[in-house]
């Protein structure tokens, strides 16, 4: 009888203190992360895409259990597309008291929100932006895309593969920073006569001239560096002219909306970016069927980057032994992570290399035409 009150004495000190633990880990506060992107503003639709990819992802993450017990939890800022709003959305989100922010949408807007982020203790990391202004630096920055340098390269090898001799570009100036970049990195690579042929979006587009511009003198292909539903009109634009030349378009326009833009006119359209379409691993084929049950939208290549991002952030914040910035840049730099995409590492500097592939849109559809 005393080993048996013993035993229930030991038992019921065990299962309080069970019990107190678990109460514990339930009370403590949620680790917070923030998603700042354009979801108003022009290009806003690419936006909801990458929203979507977070919250699957901080869903999925909580449902295992979270970060070593406690929860994750994803604040979302609008930041309109506009410098004001960049501002407005990062400070919200630090004032909130987020460990990292996710954004922004565009090269230029993670330039703007690199030294407000940056200075206030807060990772910034992206999979949006390319911009080579960013790169090299021993920071608090961190992405998921390759940058400018390695596209220009990839971009320079195309053009030799399909025997361009010479090239048009058409830039959409509201993304200044990633578009000039490009330029000029390909130029690096690219001996032949180039023409530029400049105009912004947010303006009134005088397409008299641009094609005017574009198509005289004749070039071999044109690059069309613009988002979705600039690229789409340009497509169909080029299309009812005689031009028989080479197409090609960057990641920034690797969304559905270009698809319903550009109508038959994207047929053939080759795409320079690092997000496989034909993507078979078990991790992405689970992440399309969840998206699209749970958010009612299919897998896209900006979605994709969302929910890889958060799950390296969720494996980099479970190693940590606090929750602070310079814990989870340490994190991140130790990490090697094996995604829905495939492997990444970053290096010292936290960016990363990738395989980069050139796509084809056949069939209304993105087709991986093999790596570059």
């Amino acid at each position: 009888m005393k080993l048996q009150s013993q035993t229930l004495i030991l038992f019921l000190s065990s299962f309080f203190f069970l019990s107190f633990v678990t109460s514990c880990n339930q009370q403590q506060p949620p680790i917070k992360i923030g998603l700042a992107i354009n979801l108003s503003g022009r290009g806003g639709e690419a936006g909801e895409h990458i929203r979507d990819g977070a919250i699957l992802a901080v869903d999925n993450v909580n449902k295992a259990g979270g970060i070593n017990g406690r929860s994750l939890e994803l604040l979302i800022r609008d930041d309109q597309n506009s410098d004001e709003g960049i501002i407005q959305a990062d400070e919200s989100l630090i004032d909130a008291g987020v460990v990292a922010i996710i954004g922004h949408s565009f090269s230029s807007n993670t330039i703007k929100a690199h030294p407000l982020v940056t200075s206030r203790d807060t990772i910034l990391i992206t999979a949006y932006t390319a911009s080579t202004e960013l790169s090299g630096q021993d920071d608090l920055f961190f992405r998921t895309a390759v940058d400018c340098s390695l596209f220009g390269k990839k971009m320079a090898t195309l053009l030799q593969k399909k025997e361009v001799q010479s090239v048009a570009f058409l830039m959409d100036m509201t993304n200044s920073a990633f578009v000039l970049d490009y330029v000029n990195r390909v130029r690096a690579h690219f001996t032949g006569p180039v023409t530029e042929v400049k105009f912004n979006s947010r303006e009134h587009a005088d397409w008299d001239r641009i094609m005017d511009e574009l198509l005289e003198p004749r070039r071999d292909a044109i690059i069309l560096l613009t988002e979705a539903s600039m690229t789409g009109v340009a497509l169909q634009k080029i299309a009812a002219t005689d031009f028989n030349g080479s197409r090609i378009a960057t990641i920034w326009a690797q969304t559905p909306e270009l698809i319903r833009h550009a109508g038959d006119s994207a047929e053939g359209l080759s795409i320079i970016t690092y997000v496989d379409p034909d993507n078979s691993r078990p991790d992405y084929l689970k992440f399309a069927r969840e998206i699209e049950e749970k958010l009612h939208n299919k897998a896209t290549a900006r979605s994709t980057r969302a929910y890889e991002m958060v799950m390296i952030l969720a494996d980099a914040l479970g190693r940590c032994s606090s929750i602070s910035s310079g814990e989870l840049k340490k994190a991140l730099l130790a990490g090697e992570y094996d995604t829905l995409m495939g492997h990444v590492k970053f290096d010292q500097y936290g960016d990363v290399v990738r395989p980069v592939y050139e796509v084809i849109v056949r069939d209304k559809q993105f087709r991986n035409n093999g790596e570059i």
